[in-house]
């Protein structure tokens, strides 16, 4: 029988691309050389994703989930990656998804834009924002999921977030009650995560620069090997066709926040 925490993870397929740039709007942050991988799709391709050891650009099962560099919007510049899934009421998990496994901090930031085209009813789940974890360094049967940030609906019917731990199979409470994610505007999430066996390991989030919760003191990782995701991995949705544009994501070693810019030739 698969489980709600193994039916969320994002499988691994053969052949596609990965991560992204920082973008915002406003003054310039000097992050500098703290910035360690951007990703701003302007080469109309994912080979910001896919050129780096352990990054993939994914959509599975294909069709009818799709991924694409898309022209229709964009944080800044002219282009960013669509991610098309289609997740009916029929108990599939469905996924499409942009990830870095492994070679990253065992401390870092990471950073994306998302836009959602409108609102979505979630009947199981859709995440967006993923870490997984891996016992062994060496040993890829020993990854295992971690944390889920996930899209669900609030009774007024504008949309929020929640963070899932798939050790416990049980949703973290958050420091601020029910954020309203933004329908038809670009928004940033933004995540600070160390990799620990021990309590120096913290995961914290902030939307659109307002920090939303904090979970420290306790072990994260065994090991320092990260992999983060920014995706679409949802089940049992209304409209079952949901489209997600994401832009603009980093890793760095500061946070960027939501004004923070980054020239397109400033890294890799």
């Amino acid at each position: 029988m698969i489980t709600r925490g193994a039916k969320r993870s994002l499988r691994r397929v053969a052949g596609l691309a990965l991560l992204g740039a920082l973008g915002g709007c406003g003054g310039q942050i000097g992050v500098g050389s703290d910035v360690l991988w951007t990703a701003l799709f302007e080469g109309d391709t994912f080979g910001e994703w896919t050129g780096v050891t352990g990054g993939d650009a994914q959509a599975f099962p294909m069709p009818p989930n799709a991924i694409a560099v898309s022209s229709d919007r964009a944080h800044r510049g002219s282009f960013a990656a669509s991610l098309t899934i289609t997740a009916g009421p029929d108990g599939a998990q469905e996924n499409a998804g942009l990830s870095r496994a492994g070679g990253l901090p065992q401390a870092a930031y990471y950073s994306s834009w998302f836009y959602l085209t409108r609102t979505v009813t979630v009947g199981t789940f859709w995440v967006i924002f993923k870490f997984r974890t891996r016992e062994s360094v060496d040993d890829p049967t020993t990854t295992n999921e971690l944390y889920d940030l996930d899209l669900v609906n609030m009774p007024s019917g504008e949309m929020t977030l929640v963070l899932y731990d798939h050790r416990t199979t049980a949703n973290i409470a958050l420091d601020v009650a029910d954020p309203v994610v933004p329908v038809g505007s670009w928004f940033q999430i933004e995540a600070y995560y160390r990799s620990a066996a021990d309590t120096t390991g913290r995961v914290t989030y902030w939307l659109n620069g307002q920090q939303i919760v904090d979970v420290s003191g306790q072990p994260t990782g065994s090991t320092p090997w990260v992999e983060w995701d920014a995706c679409s991995v949802g089940e049992n949705l209304t409209p079952s066709t949901t489209t997600l544009y994401i832009d603009d994501c980093a890793v760095s070693l500061t946070r960027v926040g939501p004004s923070g810019i980054i020239a397109a030739d400033s890294v890799n």
